[in-house]
């Protein structure tokens, strides 16, 4: 897998999250969509006047989901399956005068929260009442991987068990001024709308199979502009968000820790560009993006330097994409801590991460179906790329490419599966630098949290609506790596000499492999007074060898999940 620093570049997407630009653009027009999402919502929610200055743009929404998946762990007899039910609020919006000055927020409740009472009375996180049996009152807390056995140094006694909840996270709270040059843009903001192989807003309804939940967000301050717009006279002047050139530039901190230190600080400056045109000739919704961002850390030496873009275009029936980027710098960070294990020299180590994504999509409509209902029929194609570390040792350069962990690839073999395996694997390699006195922990990295990373997929999709409210979606994943499938910090112990290949072990203490496996995805969606939605997915993994133990074993897995979703 790879000892991989988070360095995904928070600047990729930024500009795509603007909904006015200059003072009197309208904030109602729907996005345009990606090929890889389905666009649920189709644009910012409705803007209501409050007299004649003011106006606000409200949204709610409540989520309710049952998880089953037997087994979680394919080679044990433990922890064999997880079964929750949990639930979101999702709260928020924005105020304005005169749509130009902006105040925008957004905030969850009880994220994750599963039903009852759950906990061991008198512990953390404790239950309401001591006895099972009279339970009445549901508490706040959460499932999640924690120490469950007798040794916090192996993975093995880390499994599925309750963590205190949170009440309320405020995810977004930013404020907006549209000038006549432009918008700025200060505070707590989403990276960009939709879904980036780096970035998700984590907004709305839109991974094809699964749910996305908090996004990635990030402090910023940020500057966005038409810049072809002001060559020309004020009457001919565009002002809309879908049509044309727009520039942005944008300054973040990511890191501040002590307020007397300035060089354990983490800033990024990043750049964008983004063309829209919603017609050009031989089809329409052209939308073209590159983007440039710098990030650097003067405590560890740090310098990273993200590249990347966006391509997308409808022609007829068709819908292609491709969005890609790279991550190329150097680090100290991750040798200064795996040194308290190898006690190999603290190095910079190279950086070279890359990801991309490709999709074809082809939309049937019967004749005298209005184009504002979803087709009828969809044929969906999808390569998917992250790439690997092929050598955990800190003086080899840092190859693992992670894509955001709400941009879904499936539904069991990332989301789950290898979740399980690696967020295991982390807890005790992040305890084991902590007892050898590291300040520092890529170790914590090495969970997945359900992200995409270290793989190559192939995606096949079909879609079918009988009715416009009614979804039926099939899928077959296969999927494989580009490196062996490792557990960096147990390898980096095994070694014995100066070749580690001999050293290396999966997450289950098997042999590396390379063959994530395939994976069936199924799901049915029943769309209410557009309002309500309820949908229901199951997934089959028929595990390779990436995922099997010491013997050559793992055994199938299978997922069922139901959800309702009420949204406003």
């Amino acid at each position: 897998m790879g000892n991989v620093p988070d360095v995904r570049a928070f600047a990729s997407v930024g500009v795509l999250l603007l909904s006015t630009f200059l003072a009197g653009s309208a904030s109602a027009q729907p996005a345009m969509a990606e090929p890889w999402v389905d666009p649920d919502p189709d644009g910012p929610p409705k803007r209501y006047e409050l007299g004649e200055d003011f106006g606000v743009a409200p949204m709610a929404e409540y989520r309710a989901q049952l998880t089953f998946v037997n087994p979680i762990s394919l080679t044990t007899e433990d922890n064999r399956r997880y079964n929750v039910i949990e639930h979101r609020g999702r709260f928020g919006g924005e105020v304005d005068y005169r749509n130009i000055v902006k105040i925008n927020l957004s905030m969850d409740l009880q994220d994750g929260t599963a039903w009852g009472d759950n906990g061991t009375f008198g512990e953390l996180p404790s239950s309401d009442s001591g006895l099972n049996l009279t339970a009445r009152d549901p508490n706040v807390t959460r499932a999640c991987i924690g120490f469950i056995g007798d040794d916090p140094l192996d993975a093995n006694s880390y499994g599925y068990t309750s963590c205190p909840g949170t009440y309320l996270k405020v995810r977004r709270l930013y404020g907006q001024v549209n000038t006549p040059i432009g918008a700025i843009r200060v505070g707590r903001q989403a990276v960009g709308v939709g879904m980036s192989v780096q970035n998700a807003a984590g907004d709305g309804r839109r991974n094809r199979f699964g749910v996305a939940y908090e996004g990635d967000q990030v402090d910023r301050v940020l500057f966005a502009t038409k810049p072809l717009e002001a060559f020309k006279p004020e009457a001919e002047r565009d002002t809309s968000e879908n049509n044309g050139l727009i520039a942005a530039v944008m300054y973040d901190r990511l890191v501040s820790d002590s307020g007397a230190v300035f060089q354990d600080d983490v800033h990024q400056i990043a750049t964008a560009l983004r063309y829209l045109q919603p017609d050009f000739g031989i089809g329409e919704n052209l939308e073209a993006q590159v983007f440039y961002a710098h990030r650097w850390n003067t405590l560890y030496q740090s310098t990273v330097n993200t590249v990347g873009g966006r391509l997308a275009a409808r022609l007829g029936g068709f819908h292609i994409g491709t969005d890609m980027a790279a991550n190329i710098g150097s680090t100290r960070e991750v040798a200064a801590s795996y040194s308290v294990i190898t006690n190999d020299p603290i190095v910079d180590q190279k950086i070279l991460q890359y990801g991309a994504r490709a999709v074809a999509r082809y939309d049937w409509r019967p004749d005298g179906r209005v184009p504002e209902l979803p087709p009828m029929l969809t044929g969906y194609f999808e390569f998917d790329y992250a790439s690997g570390d092929p050598d955990p040792q800190p003086r080899t350069p840092l190859t693992a490419f992670r894509w955001s962990e709400d941009t879904n690839v499936g539904l069991l073999l990332f989301d789950h599966v290898m979740r399980f395996q690696t967020d295991r694997a982390a807890l005790a390699a992040t305890e084991i630098t902590r007892r050898l006195g590291a300040t520092t922990f890529p170790s914590e990295r090495v969970g997945t949290r359900g992200a995409f990373t270290n793989a190559m997929a192939i995606f096949p999709q079909v879609d079918f609506r009988p009715h416009d409210t009614v979804l039926f979606r099939t899928g077959v994943l296969v999927a494989w790596a580009p490196a062996l499938v490792y557990d960096p910090v147990q390898s980096l112990q095994r070694r014995d000499g100066q070749s580690i290949e001999d050293d290396l072990v999966n997450f289950v203490g098997g042999k590396p492999g390379k063959f994530y496996g395939t994976e069936l995805d199924a799901r049915f969606q029943w769309r209410f007074v557009d309002h309500f939605a309820l949908d229901l997915e199951g997934a089959v993994l028929f595990p390779g060898d990436a995922l099997q133990d010491i013997n050559g074993q793992a055994v199938n897995s299978f997922l069922m999940q139901g959800r309702t979703t009420f949204f406003f």
